[in-house]
C-alpha cells in the first residue's frame, strides 16, 4: 500500500503540541488541584475526541454528449465541456451529476431555479452550461445575455479561471465561441472602457458593482447592451440575508426594470442551503426565500437538491448473518485482502462504516441523507458501537475502523474510472481555551474542585459558592479571586467571585466598601492574627524600627495593603472566628505585592497582576491559533505523501481586524523564535568562552542559516554581488538590534525570552577581578569597603543587569541615529518579515541617572532614575543584600553607595558616561552599560532566577522554566524557516489578494489567515487541513469552510478553536455535531422596510436623472472660495427637482415596487402618496446626507487655517508651539485630501457613491449605514497614506469611545479626540450643541426635549418621568494617535469598559406610534406580551467608565471644547497616569459630556404577564437571546439584548437586531404563532432541560458534572459577566415560564395607547385660539399630533407653532397664520424663516386661517396620517 496522508496522526500531534504549550505555563502546588487539572486534561477537557464525517458520493447521470444528442444542448457543448481539458488536449467526455442534469433541464424550461448541493459538487456548471448553450443558439456578440453576481470579488476571479478552461482551451486566441469578462471594480479604467465598448456575452460582477452599473452615468452603455437580459445568477445564495439580502432583492427587481427584461430567468446556487423537515418541506421553504429574493416565482419542484448514492451495497446491519461476517472480518483482517475497488466496497466493514459514518435513509421518504458525524473513540463513538454490535474488543474495533479508512486511499482500491478513493473523510477537532480551576471556600482537604465555572457547587442547596483560583507564578500556591463587598443596607461583609484580570484603582480608593483582592488559605503556613506575627511575614521594607520595637510603615497601613485575617463561610459571608463552617483566611487587597506562602515579594505595586499570578488560561485566541498553525504546518511538512502545494493551512476568522492581528501575531512569534533559537545555537557553538558584541550579529546570522533569498531584496539585476553584500550587512544590523531589544525585562509576557528560560546568561568582563581589587574600593562607603568581593560582585552584577534589562546599553544599534539607518537599510535591502516597517518605533538606549526624576516634564519616561528610594536603592538597603555590613542603611547611604558603584564600574570600563546633551539635569551624569563589556553565554535551561530587584525572599530559589519554550528555542523553532502567514480579507488590495492566492495555491505561502472571503469557492487547489479561529456563525459557514479541505478525495482535518467566554462557541463545543452537520436555514430578509425602499427609490432617481456624482465630493458640493458655501452644485440640485425626471423615476420605481404591494399594504407607513413624497423630498434628503462630509471638511479646514496662521506668524517665538502647529497643519491637509478622495479610489469611504450609501441615501448593502469615522494618521497602508475607517454607530459608541483602542494594519491606535462639529454661538463664545432627555423609569422609553419644554409623562406607558439627563453629546467622528505596534503578546483586542445604557422610542407614523403587539397565551391564560416595532429609535448612552471611582458620581467624560481631546478620566482635574502620553495639555475650556448615539432598528420588547425579580429577568434575557441565536443561526453580534428600564430594575427585555437592516427574525416571532414556542424549547435545551420530558439533564451534553445555577455551557458568557451572580437556570419562575412558553401560542393584534395627556400638554402651550382650533381639528380627525408645540429652533432663530419629528424623513415645521401674516413685512419675515429652515433640511407647512385645512392634511399623509382611518378624538391611537 502506498503512503496515505494520516489525518489522525496530524491531529494527535497537534493535540500533543497544544497540551505542551498550555501545561507549560501551569505551576500548581496543591496536590488535589494539580491532579484534578491533569486528570481533566488527559480526559480531553479542552480537546475532546474528534468527529468523523464521510464525504458522500453524488449520483451520476448522463454525459454532455447525451444531452447534445437529445437536443437539449447545442452540439458545440460537446467540445466545450470536457473532463481534464488542457491547452494541449480536449480531455474526455464530461459526465454530469444528477443534480447538474436536473438544473440544465430546469434552465431549458425557462423556469427560475435554485441548486442547493454540497461543496465540490460542481454547482457552477449547473448555470454555466445553460448560459453557454443559450449564447451558442442565438450567436455571440448580441449584447450581454447573462450577468453572474458573486458576493465577493475573489469568487469572480476563481470563476474566470474555470470559464477560461472551458471556453478558451481548444480554440484559437480571441476566437472563443462565447465571450466573458469580469467587471468587479478591480479592473483599470482602460479595461472598463473596453468592456463598455465591446460588451461580452457573460458579465461576471458583484452586487455592489451591479448597483453602480445601475446608478453611474458612465456605465449606462452596459445597461443598453443588456436589454432583454436572459439570465441573472446569484451565486452563494445563503449569504444574502438581512439588510444585504434585502438590498440584493431590490437590486434584482431594478435589474429587471432597467434592462427591460420581463423574461429574465433567475438562478440561485448555494452549497449548503437546507432546512429542517422532510425534503419536500425544505424545498418549499427554499422556494419561498428564493421567490422573495428574485421578485419572481420559484416553484418548489425547481429547488434542486443533491442526490446521494452509496459506494457499498446496502445491508441490514442487524442481520445476524451480517453481524457474524463483520465479527469475523474484524477478528481476522488477514483473511480479507483489500486489493481492488470491488474487494473494498464489498467488505463488511466498509458497508458498516458507510452506513454509520456516511449515509442513511431518511424516514419516511427513504431518501439518502448524510449521517450525523460521530467520533471513532469515546463512550459514544463508532468503536464502541461496533464493539457492542459484534462483541469484539473496542480497541480492535477502533483500530479496524481507522485502518479501513486509511486503506480506502490505497491506489489499488480506487474507482476504476474516476480513480477516486471509495471513502473520503474528514476529521473534525474542536479545541477550547483553558479557563481556571474553581473551588469552594473550605479547607484544602475538603473543598470541591472543578474546572467548569459556575456560581455554586452543583447538586446542593447553593450554600457553597465556587471561586476562580489563581496561582503564584513562583511557588504555585492557590489564591481565591474575590471582590470584598460591604452591603450598604445591612453592613454585611461578603466575598464575591470575580474574574482574574479585572482592572481596579482600589489602591487609591477612600471608600473600602468595594475592593478587589484575593483570599489566602494555607494550613501549613496560616496568616497570623497577632501584630508581631504579621510584622514577621510582610516584606522587609514594609517594616520600620522604632524605639518601642518594629511596626508596619504607615504608608502600607493607610493604603490598606496589609493582608487581614478574616473568617468566611462557604457562601461568601464573613463570620466570627468561632463559627463552625467558617474558614480562616487572609484577604490580600489588589494589587498583589507578595506571596505569603513562598515569601516572594514584588517591590512595586505597579504593573499587572499577570506577571505575578497565573490561571490555566495563559494562552489567548491568537497564541492558540499560532500554536495550532505551527504544529499543523510542521506535521504537514513531514508528510512525504503530500505534494508541496498541499502542505499548507487555511485559517478562518469572522473579523478582518482579527485576521490582520493573527497574521501579525504568527509572523512575530515565528521571527522571535527563529532569532532566539539562532542566538542560543550560536552561543552553544561558542562554548564556555561565549560571544562578545563584535561577533554577535555575524554568529547569529550564521546560526540562523537562512538562504540569501529568504531575506534579501533583489535589485534591478537580481541578487548581484552588491545586493548580496548589502543584504547581509543589513540583516546583521537588524539581528543586532532585535537581539539587544530582546534583553528588555518582561517585554513579552506570553513568550518568555532566553534569559527567562535560562538559555542565556550575561556575564561582564573582569567584573570579578574589579571586585577583588581592594585599591579600587578605598575611600568608598564603609558598606562597600567592608564587603566581601563576592558581595560586591553580586551588587554590581544586579546593577549591571538592571541597566541591561532596562536597555541602558551603549550599543550602536540602539543609537537613535543609527537606528534610523538600520530601518532604512532594511527597507531597501531586505524583504518581509526581516525588514523593519517604516512605522515601527525604533527603540533607543535608555540612560541610568543616579537621581530622582526631574520635576520638569521634559524628560524621557523610560530612562532609569535610580535614587535611594528606587528599586535598586531599596535593594541596597535590604539587610540581606550587603550582609557584611551590620548597620541599617538610609536613603542617603543608598545614594552614596550607588554613586560609588557607578564610579568603580566606570573605572573598570564596564559602563560609560553619556554625552552632556543626553542629560536632563545639568550636573548629574548618566550611564550606560558598554556592549563591549558584555559576554553572552548559553544557559542550560535549568536554573532561571527571579529579578532580585522585584522580589525579596525567595530570590535564591530557582524559577520554574517553561518546558515548552525551552524545547521551542533549543529544537522546534529552528524548523520554522520559511514559515509565513498572511491575511486575506476585503481590506487587502485586489493585487495583493491575487498574489497571495497564487502563492498559497502553489504552497509557497504556508499559512493564510482569512475572513470569509476564502469561504466561498475560490480555487486554492488541494488542502489537507483547515483551521477556524472561532466557531462560525452557522452550519452553512462551517460547511463552506470545512469543505475547503479534502476536495480531491484526500482525508482532511478541520480544527476549530472555541473561546471559553463565548456562549456561541461553548454551545457548539458541547454539541459539535450541530455545527458539523447541522441544518442551514434559508436566508431571511425584511423587504417592507421604509429606509431600504427609500434608498432604492433614490438610486432609481439618479439613474433616470443621469446625474454623475464623479469620484469626489468636490464634484457634488461647492468648495470654491476661501469660505465655501458647501451647497449642492446647481446641476445636481436642479436635476433632483426636475418634474419630468421625477415623473420618469416615479414610473420606474412603481414597477419595481409592484411585487411588494401586498407586503407594503400591511405596513403603517406606506400610503398611496409615499413614493411621490419620497421623490419630492429627494433633494432635501440628498442635501441632508452631505452634512457629515461638511462637518468633517469644516473641522479640518478650521484646523488647517488656525495652524497655518501660527506656523507663519513671525512674531511667535515658541518653537514647541510652532512645531505642534506644523504637525496639526500637516494632519489637517491630509484629512482634506482624504475627504476630497484625491486618488479617486472607489473603495474610499468618501467616494461619493459609497459615501451616500453610508449615509442611507443610496442602498448600503454591507456598508455601515450612517457610520461614524475614525481618522487614522500616517499609517503604512497599501498606498502609504492616512485614512478614515468607519463603524456602525452602535459599535462606535464603544469602539470609538473615549481613549479606546483600534487595531489596524499591524498597529494599535488610541482614540484621543473627537472631530468637533460646528459649535453654536451663545453670547460672546461658541458652545457645543448639547442635548437633554428623560428616560422612563418604568419602561425605558426616552424622551428628548429642549430647554423650556416640560415633559413629565411617558408617552409610551404613562408613567411619571423623573429628572433629566443633561449635557448629552451626540457622538461624532473621532481622531486617533498611534500607540504601539502589534506583537505576539497581543492575544485579543483590548476593549475599554463603558457603562452604556439603552433606551427606545417608537417611530410615529400617521399620527400613531408604529408598533405591533402580540399576546402569548398558554391554555387561554396570557403569560407574556411581545411588542414588535419595525423601526424604533434605539439610543445607547455612555454614562462613563464601567468601574468609576466613588468620587466620580457625575456621569460622562471630560471633553476639551477647544481641542476636542478627551481627558484621561472623568474628573475635571486629572492625574498623569496614562501610559501613552498626551502631546498637548487640556485647555481651560472643558466640559463634562455624555456621549450617545441612536439608530433606527427593528426591535422586540418582551414583557412577562407577572413581574419577575431581577434574577429571573436576567436569566430569561440570557436564555432568550441565546435561543434566538441558535434557532435562527445568528452570530452573537447580530442580536442585542438589554434590560429595561435598567439592570437594577428589570421589567422588560429589549431585543433588537444589531446588524444593518436585520434579518426579519424578530418579526417572525410575532408573525409565526409557534415561533416563540419553538424558541422556548431551544431555551430549555440551552438551560439543560429536556424540552419533551422537562427533565433536568443537569448539564450540557458531554458535561461531566452538574450545573447548579448557570455555567458557560448555558447562560454565562463574557459579555454578561456582570449578571453572573444572579443567573439561575433553576429559578422556579424561569423554568415555569419557559415550560409554558414552549406550549404557548402567539396571537398578534395591533393595540393602541392613550394620547390624551400629550394633547393636553400641547394645548397648554398654544399661544392663540387659532392654534388651539387647529390642534383640536387634528385631534378630531384622529390624525397624528405634533411632537412639540412652540419649539424654538436656535439655529434658524425662529419659534415654530408646531413641530413634527418623523423618523427617517425630514422634520416638519408647521405655522398657523392669522390675518396679521398677510402684511407684506410679515410675509418677508415668513419667507426668510422658511428659507433658513429649508437649508437645514426642515420642511415648512403653513396653514392660514382661511385655508382648507383638511385638503392640506390629506396631501401629506406621511406627516398627518390618513384621513378617515381613525376612530375619533375620544378613542386611543
Amino acid at each position: 500500500m502506498g503512503k496515505i496522508f494520516n489525518a489522525f496522526k496530524v491531529r494527535n500531534q497537534l493535540v500533543t503540541d497544544f497540551e505542551k504549550y498550555v501545561t507549560g505555563f501551569i505551576h500548581i502546588n496543591d496536590e488535589r488541584i494539580r491532579s484534578k487539572v491533569y486528570e481533566e486534561f488527559q480526559r480531553g477537557l479542552l480537546w475532546p475526541e474528534p468527529l468523523i464525517q464521510l464525504n458522500p458520493s453524488y449520483e451520476q447521470a448522463n454525459y454532455i454528449d447525451d444531452l447534445v444528442e437529445e437536443g437539449i444542448l447545442h452540439p458545440e457543448c460537446s467540445r466545450i465541456f470536457r473532463h481534464g481539458k488542457t491547452r494541449d488536449s480536449l480531455g474526455k467526455p464530461l459526465r454530469l451529476y444528477k443534480h447538474q442534469e436536473e438544473a440544465i433541464r430546469a434552465a431549458n424550461s425557462g423556469s427560475n431555479y435554485v441548486l442547493t448541493t454540497g461543496t465540490g459538487s460542481g454547482k457552477s456548471l449547473a448555470f454555466i452550461i445553460p448560459i453557454v448553450n443559450h449564447v451558442l443558439r442565438i450567436g455571440s456578440g448580441r449584447g450581454i445575455q447573462a450577468i453572474i453576481v458573486y458576493p465577493m470579488n475573489a469568487l469572480a476571479n476563481s470563476q474566470m479561471e474555470e470559464l477560461s478552461r472551458y471556453l478558451k482551451r481548444g480554440y484559437p486566441e480571441n476566437r472563443e465561441p462565447v465571450t466573458f469578462r469580469r467587471y468587479t471594480g478591480q479592473e483599470g479604467m482602460k479595461d472598463r472602457e473596453e468592456i463598455q465598448e465591446n460588451p461580452p456575452d457573460i458579465l461576471l460582477t458583484n452586487y455592489v458593482m451591479l448597483e453602480l452599473i445601475l446608478t453611474r452615468v458612465r456605465e449606462k452603455g452596459l445597461v443598453q447592451a443588456g436589454k432583454d437580459l436572459r439570465f441573472l445568477v446569484l451565486d452563494e445564495l445563503h449569504t444574502y440575508r438581512g439588510r444585504q439580502g434585502a438590498d440584493v432583492a431590490m437590486l434584482v427587481r431594478r435589474v429587471r426594470e432597467a434592462f427591460e427584461a420581463p423574461n429574465l430567468q433567475c438562478i440561485g446556487t448555494s452549497a449548503t442551503l437546507a432546512s429542517e423537515g422532510a425534503f419536500d418541506e425544505q424545498r418549499e421553504q427554499v422556494a419561498y426565500a428564493a421567490s422573495l429574493l428574485f421578485g419572481d416565482l420559484v416553484m418548489p419542484e425547481n429547488v434542486i437538491g443533491e442526490t446521494l448514492c452509496r459506494v457499498t451495497p446496502e445491508r441490514d446491519l442487524y442481520d445476524p448473518r451480517f453481524i457474524e461476517g463483520l465479527r469475523h472480518r474484524i477478528s481476522h483482517p488477514e483473511r480479507y485482502p483489500l486489493d481492488s475497488y470491488d474487494a473494498f466496497t464489498n467488505d463488511p466493514l466498509s458497508v458498516w462504516i458507510e452506513s454509520v459514518l456516511g449515509v442513511g435513509r431518511q424516514e419516511p421518504t427513504g431518501r439518502l441523507i448524510r449521517q450525523t458525524p460521530i467520533s471513532i473513540t469515546g463512550s459514544k463513538g463508532a468503536g464502541q458501537k461496533l464493539a457492542k454490535l459484534t462483541g469484539v474488543d473496542e480497541t480492535l474495533c477502533v483500530e479496524a475502523i481507522q485502518n479501513q479508512l486509511a486503506v480506502s486511499y490505497d491506489p489499488l482500491n480506487a474507482h476504476p474510472e474516476s480513480k477516486a478513493a471509495p471513502f473520503a473523510f474528514k476529521v473534525h477537532q474542536m479545541i477550547s481555551r483553558g479557563d481556571t480551576a474553581y473551588t469552594s471556600l473550605e479547607p484544602p482537604g475538603k473543598r470541591y474542585i472543578t474546572l467548569r465555572g459556575q456560581r455554586y457547587v452543583p447538586g446542593e442547596d447553593r450554600s457553597r459558592i465556587l471561586y476562580p483560583l489563581v496561582f503564584c507564578r513562583e511557588c504555585g500556591h492557590e489564591y481565591y479571586c474575590v471582590t470584598q463587598v460591604i452591603q450598604p443596607e445591612t453592613g454585611q461583609l461578603r466575598y464575591e467571585p470575580r474574574r482574574f484580570g479585572d482592572i481596579t484603582d482600589d489602591a487609591d480608593r477612600s471608600d473600602r466598601s468595594f475592593l478587589l483582592g484575593y483570599l489566602y488559605i494555607d494550613e501549613d503556613k496560616p496568616w497570623p492574627a497577632d501584630i508581631e506575627g504579621i510584622v514577621a511575614r510582610v516584606p522587609e521594607n514594609w517594616v520600620e524600627d522604632l524605639p518601642t520595637g518594629q511596626r508596619i510603615r504607615r504608608y502600607y497601613e493607610d493604603k490598606g495593603r496589609v493582608p487581614r485575617l478574616v473568617h468566611v463561610r462557604p457562601n461568601g459571608v464573613a463570620a466570627s472566628p468561632g463559627d463552625d463552617d467558617a474558614v480562616a483566611c487572609a484577604f490580600i487587597p489588589s494589587p498583589f505585592q507578595f506571596c505569603p506562602h513562598c515569601d516572594t515579594a514584588y517591590a512595586s505595586a505597579r504593573g499587572g497582576e499577570y506577571g505575578k499570578l497565573a490561571t490555566l488560561a495563559t494562552e489567548g485566541r491568537s497564541s492558540a491559533t499560532t500554536i495550532i498553525s505551527l504544529s499543523t504546518v510542521q506535521s504537514l511538512r513531514q508528510c512525504p505523501e503530500l505534494d508541496e502545494s498541499t502542505r499548507k493551512l487555511l485559517s478562518f476568522t469572522d473579523n478582518r481586524q482579527d485576521a490582520s492581528l493573527q497574521a501579525g501575531h504568527f509572523n512575530d512569534f515565528v521571527q522571535v523564535g527563529l532569532i532566539r533559537s539562532a542566538l542560543h545555537k550560536a552561543l552553544t557553538q561558542a562554548g564556555e568562552s561565549g560571544l562578545t558584541h563584535d561577533m554577535l550579529p555575524v554568529k547569529v546570522l550564521n546560526a540562523l542559516n537562512l538562504p540569501l533569498e529568504a531575506y534579501a531584496l533583489a535589485g534591478a539585476n537580481g541578487l548581484d554581488y552588491q545586493a548580496r553584500a548589502r543584504a547581509r550587512k543589513a540583516m546583521q544590523s537588524v539581528l543586532d538590534y532585535r537581539v539587544y531589544c530582546d534583553l528588555e525585562r518582561g517585554w513579552r509576557v506570553t513568550t518568555p525570552n532566553l534569559e527567562q528560560c535560562d538559555l542565556l546568561r550575561i556575564e561582564y568582563m573582569a567584573l570579578d577581578e574589579l571586585c577583588r581589587d581592594e585599591s579600587v574600593w578605598d575611600g568608598k562607603h564603609p558598606a562597600l569597603t567592608k564587603a566581601l568581593p563576592e558581595t560586591r560582585e553580586t551588587v554590581c552584577k544586579v546593577l549591571l543587569d538592571h541597566m541591561r534589562r532596562g536597555l541602558a546599553i551603549n550599543a550602536e544599534c540602539l543609537n537613535p541615529d543609527y537606528g534610523t539607518i538600520i530601518q532604512r537599510r532594511s527597507e531597501q535591502d531586505l524583504i518581509e518579515p526581516w525588514s523593519i516597517d517604516p512605522t515601527e518605533h525604533m527603540r533607543e538606549a535608555t540612560v541610568l541617572f543616579p537621581c530622582s526624576p526631574p520635576k520638569t516634564t521634559r524628560f524621557r519616561r523610560d530612562d532609569l532614575y535610580t535614587a535611594g528610594g528606587s528599586l535598586y536603592g531599596s535593594y541596597l538597603r535590604r539587610s540581606t543584600t550587603i550582609v557584611d555590613y551590620y548597620a541599617s542603611l538610609s536613603l542617603d547611604d543608598a545614594e552614596i553607595i550607588l554613586k560609588n558603584l557607578l564610579s568603580v564600574l566606570l573605572y573598570g570600563g564596564l559602563i560609560t558616561e553619556v554625552p552632556e546633551y543626553r542629560r536632563y539635569v545639568k550636573d548629574i551624569p548618566g550611564y550606560q552599560v558598554k556592549a563591549s563589556a558584555m559576554i553572552w553565554k548559553a544557559g542550560d535551561g535549568t536554573n532561571s532566577r527571579p529579578d532580585p530587584l522585584r522580589t525579596w525572599a525567595g530570590s535564591e530559589r530557582p524559577q520554574r522554566v517553561n518546558p515548552f519554550f525551552r524545547q521551542h528555542y533549543t529544537e522546534k523553532a529552528r524548523e520554522f524557516q520559511g514559515m509565513e502567514g498572511r491575511e486575506h480579507t476585503a481590506q487587502v488590495s485586489a493585487e495583493h489578494r491575487l498574489e497571495r492566492e497564487r502563492r498559497f495555491r502553489e504552497g509557497h505561502l504556508p499559512v493564510l489567515y482569512c475572513s470569509p472571503t476564502m469561504e466561498l469557492g475560490i480555487d486554492i487547489r488541494d488542502l489537507a487541513v483547515v483551521n477556524m479561529r472561532n466557531v462560525p456563525p452557522s452550519p452553512a459557514n462551517y460547511a463552506q469552510r470545512s469543505g475547503r479541505a479534502g476536495r480531491s478525495g484526500q482525508p482532511a482535518l478541520v480544527v476549530t478553536y472555541c473561546s471559553t467566554f463565548s456562549s456561541h462557541d461553548q454551545y457548539f463545543f458541547r454539541r459539535p455535531s450541530l455545527m458539523v452537520a447541522g441544518s442551514v436555514l434559508p436566508p431571511r430578509m425584511e423587504l417592507a422596510n421604509e429606509d431600504l425602499l427609500r434608498a432604492h427609490v433614490h438610486a432609481i432617481l439618479l439613474f433616470e436623472a443621469e446625474i454623475s456624482l464623479g469620484s469626489s465630493m468636490v464634484n457634488v458640493l461647492d468648495v470654491s472660495d476661501e469660505n465655501p458655501t458647501l451647497a449642492v452644485n446647481e446641476s445636481i440640485a436642479s436635476a433632483l427637482r426636475d418634474r419630468s425626471i421625477l415623473k420618469r423615476a416615479h414610473t420606474s420605481a412603481k414597477h419595481v415596487l409592484e411585487s411588494l404591494e401586498r407586503d407594503l399594504q400591511t405596513t403603517d407607513w406606506y400610503t398611496d402618496r409615499w413614493l411621490e413624497d419620497v421623490l419630492s423630498q429627494a433633494y432635501i434628503s440628498f442635501d441632508r446626507a452631505c452634512q457629515r462630509w461638511r462637518d468633517l471638511y469644516r473641522s479640518a479646514k478650521a484646523q488647517a487655517d488656525k495652524n497655518y496662521k501660527i506656523e507663519t506668524d513671525l512674531s511667535c517665538t515658541d518653537f514647541s508651539k510652532k512645531t505642534r502647529a506644523g504637525k496639526l497643519l500637516k494632519e489637517a491637509i491630509q484629512q482634506l485630501k482624504l475627504l476630497a478622495n484625491e486618488g479617486s479610489y472607489e473603495d474610499c469611504d468618501f467616494y461619493p457613491y459609497r459615501y451616500f450609501a453610508g449615509e442611507g441615501f443610496l442602498p448600503g448593502y454591507n456598508f455601515p449605514r450612517l457610520p461614524l469615522s475614525a481618522y487614522i494618521p500616517g499609517r503604512r497602508g497599501p498606498r502609504g497614506k492616512s485614512e478614515y475607517i468607519s463603524r456602525p454607530r452602535f459599535l462606535a459608541i464603544s469602539e470609538f469611545g473615549p481613549r479606546s483602542f483600534i487595531y489596524h494594519e499591524g498597529a494599535r491606535y488610541q482614540i484621543r479626540k473627537v472631530i468637533l462639529p460646528p459649535q453654536v454661538v451663545q453670547g460672546d463664545e461658541a458652545k457645543l450643541a448639547l442635548e437633554t432627555m428623560k428616560q422612563c423609569s418604568a419602561c425605558g422609553c426616552v424622551h428628548p426635549f429642549n430647554d423650556g419644554d416640560d415633559i413629565n409623562i411617558c408617552s409610551n406607558c404613562g408613567h411619571n418621568l423623573g429628572g433629566a439627563l443633561t449635557n448629552l453629546f451626540r457622538m461624532t467622528n473621532v481622531a486617533t494617535e498611534r500607540a504601539a505596534r502589534i506583537n505576539c503578546d497581543e492575544e485579543e483586542r483590548q476593549r475599554m469598559g463603558y457603562d452604556i445604557k439603552a433606551g427606545f422610542r417608537f417611530a410615529m407614523v400617521g399620527g400613531k406610534p408604529s408598533f405591533r403587539v402580540a399576546q402569548v397565551f398558554h391554555e387561554n391564560s396570557e403569560i407574556a406580551t411581545i411588542t414588535y416595532a419595525p423601526s424604533a429609535t434605539i439610543s445607547k448612552i455612555s454614562l462613563g467608565w464601567l468601574r468609576r471611582k466613588e468620587d466620580e458620581v457625575l456621569p460622562g467624560f471630560v471633553l476639551d471644547l477647544e481641542t476636542g481631546r478627551w481627558a484621561r478620566g472623568s474628573r475635571l482635574v486629572e492625574r498623569d497616569d496614562e501610559s501613552v502620553p498626551d502631546e498637548d495639555e487640556m485647555t481651560n475650556r472643558k466640559e463634562r459630556v455624555i456621549p450617545y448615539v441612536d439608530d433606527t432598528k427593528n426591535c422586540l420588547i418582551f414583557k412577562p404577564a407577572h413581574r419577575l425579580d431581577n434574577s429571573a429577568m436576567a436569566t430569561v434575557q440570557a436564555a432568550l437571546k441565546n435561543a434566538i441565536q441558535v434557532k435562527y443561526q445568528l452570530e452573537d453580534s447580530e442580536l442585542a439584548a438589554e434590560p429595561l428600564p435598567d439592570k437594577d430594575g428589570r421589567r422588560l427585555i429589549l431585543l433588537y437586531e444589531a446588524s444593518e437592516g436585520g434579518a426579519g427574525v424578530l418579526r417572525n416571532l410575532v408573525d409565526d404563532p409557534n415561533a416563540l414556542a419553538e424558541t422556548a424549547s431551544c431555551a430549555l435545551r440551552i438551560c439543560h432541560y429536556d424540552p419533551d420530558t422537562l427533565e433536568d439533564l443537569g448539564s450540557a451534553p458531554k458535561g461531566e458534572e452538574g450545573c447548579e445555577a448557570a455555567c458557560y455551557d448555558c447562560l454565562m458568557s463574557y459579555s454578561n459577566q456582570m449578571d453572573h451572580a444572579i443567573l439561575d437556570r433553576k429559578h422556579d419562575n424561569v423554568t415555569e415560564l419557559f415550560k409554558k412558553l414552549q406550549s404557548s401560542q402567539t396571537k398578534a393584534s395591533p393595540v393602541g395607547k392613550p394620547r390624551g395627556e400629550h394633547l393636553e400638554a400641547l394645548l397648554a402651550k398654544c399661544e392663540s385660539d387659532l392654534e388651539r382650533k387647529w390642534l383640536n381639528y387634528v385631534a378630531d380627525l384622529d390624525l397624528r399630533l405634533p411632537t412639540e408645540a412652540q419649539k424654538y429652533l436656535d439655529v434658524a432663530n425662529t419659534r415654530v407653532d408646531f413641530y413634527y419629528e418623523i423618523d427617517s424623513a425630514p422634520a416638519v415645521a408647521v405655522y398657523i397664520d392669522g390675518p396679521d401674516h398677510e402684511v407684506s413685512d410679515q410675509m418677508q419675515v415668513d419667507r426668510r424663516q422658511e428659507k433658513a429652515l429649508t437649508e437645514l433640511g426642515i420642511m415648512c407647512l403653513r396653514f392660514s386661517y382661511d385655508d382648507d385645512w383638511e385638503r392640506i392634511m390629506s396631501e401629506h399623509p406621511n406627516i398627518f396620517g390618513k384621513i378617515g382611518h381613525g376612530a375619533g378624538r375620544g378613542d386611543t391611537t
